[in-house]
């Protein structure tokens, strides 16, 4: 059996380790990654993703003083000071969130950079850079400054000078985190094709479910342990079993019935007190449960909030009601368009989504051209497979037609994304399961 070319065993992480501010920030960790693997560290913030990477980087190593951090059958907890430096700069490139060019250097310059410490020529490093950016489109703007660079553009320079060295492991920490959409889809895509044609080996940090599409290997943490680790066996697995695994973890009380209610008082009761809002989130998670039935949920509303009710207006509470059961029904659509991809990944939904962009779109006014419908769609079908997140859905709604959105207006775009996250809750981790 081959060796793992990343392997941890064993080990424990502290900052500032037997003070009052003391953090155990990794706890246990035992893991391995084989060679031309592709993984991602997945988590909630302050988990310990980071902090893990920067251990494997080479960063955080010379501070870690129990376990084993092997590369290539190698402890780099024995490398003396020059040769982690040296691993660093060979053994290992890393894609940063903030992109960490530096200003004063131009976009070639600094994809040169890591070249200089290895003591090669001008003349080489220029050449190579030029090579890479060649690679990822960015010849022409070679003697640009990356402040007149967007954030996608500086994103490839950034990937280009992780590869200066030729390094086997590509590490890449919340690498979407300051992207767009189109940038951030562009940037898996990169990564994809240097795990693929390249066979390095990939490490992604990430909490953004969507962006685990191409993950070989999942390793979930949670308060700096490893909870689980998944080998996604087929296109789409990982969305189906990811937020399932954090959920039961954040939020161990919570049903899907709870959430929705959850994400409807704070979209129907606007303005209102926590006091009411949980008041109206008690009775509307009892209506989704069965426990009790549209006319007795409109008399809660009704009734004096001194007598247990809400005391909303009588119209008020009935279009509240009938809201939500309207809402509930379309609850029941997703359920069937998720047993379809349970079923069939690959299944198409055109005639689901397009039943489903006329209830989102019921109040719209104004009228989308083919092309913005079409678009309008995808976005919808996106979210419904997990592809992309809510505030990704939201951009491409809000983004002009010119930059290959939609065009809608923010109030449109805030009432059609609440409708349709208040139907997905629970349902990425519920149905797809």
């Amino acid at each position: 059996m081959s060796t793992p070319l990343v392997k941890l065993e064993d080990v424990n992480f502290y900052y500032n380790r037997g003070k009052p501010s003391e953090v155990h920030a990794l706890k246990n960790i035992n893991i391995e990654i084989e060679r031309g693997g592709y993984a991602a560290f997945f988590g909630p913030s302050g988990c310990g993703k980071t902090t893990l990477t920067y251990l494997i980087g080479g960063i955080e190593t010379e501070n870690c003083d129990e376990g084993s951090i092997l590369i290539n059958g190698r402890d780099l907890r024995g490398l003396t000071k020059k040769e982690l430096a040296v691993y660093r700069q060979i053994g290992v490139g890393i894609i940063f969130q903030q992109f960490n060019l530096l200003p004063s250097l131009s976009v070639v310059d600094n994809v040169a950079l890591p070249m200089a410490f290895l003591g090669i020529s001008a003349e080489r490093r220029r050449k190579e850079a030029m090579k890479l950016l060649d690679r990822f489109n960015m010849t022409e703007k070679a003697e640009r400054f990356p402040s007149e660079l967007s954030g996608g553009q500086q994103q490839r320079v950034s990937i280009a000078r992780a590869l200066a060295n030729n390094p086997p492991v590509i590490i890449a920490d919340e690498p979407l985190g300051n992207l767009d959409s189109e940038n951030a889809n562009k940037t898996l895509e990169f990564l994809k094709e240097l795990n693929e044609q390249d066979g390095r080996t990939i490490i992604m940090v990430t909490h953004e479910s969507w962006s685990l599409r191409d993950a070989k290997t999942i390793l979930y943490l949670k308060d700096g342990e490893v909870t689980k680790v998944e080998e996604p066996r087929k296109k789409h697995a990982a969305q189906k079993t990811l937020t399932a695994h954090l959920y039961r973890q954040l939020y161990p009380e919570s049903t899907p019935e709870r959430l929705m209610a959850r994400s409807l008082s704070y979209m129907f009761l606007r303005g209102f007190s926590g006091e009411e809002i949980k008041r109206f989130e008690l009775f509307l998670t009892k209506r989704l449960t069965g426990e009790i039935n549209t006319i007795t949920f409109i008399e809660f509303l009704d009734l004096p909030f001194k007598e247990g009710g809400l005391g909303l207006w009588k119209q008020r509470a009935q279009k509240i009601a009938y809201s939500v059961e309207e809402i509930a029904t379309k609850r029941k659509t997703v359920d069937e368009i998720y047993q379809e991809l349970e079923h069939d990944p690959e299944t198409p939904l055109y005639e689901e989504v397009a039943k489903m962009r006329s209830w989102l779109l019921e109040d719209y006014r104004g009228l989308l051209s083919d092309v913005q419908l079409v678009r309008f769609d995808e976005a919808v079908e996106d979210r419904f497979r997990n592809i992309i997140s809510p505030d990704n859905f939201r951009q491409v709604l809000e983004l002009s037609k010119t930059d290959f959105g939609v065009g809608l207006a923010s109030g449109t775009v805030r009432n059609v994304s609440e409708r349709l996250e208040t139907i997905l809750t629970g349902k990425h981790y519920e149905v797809l399961h």
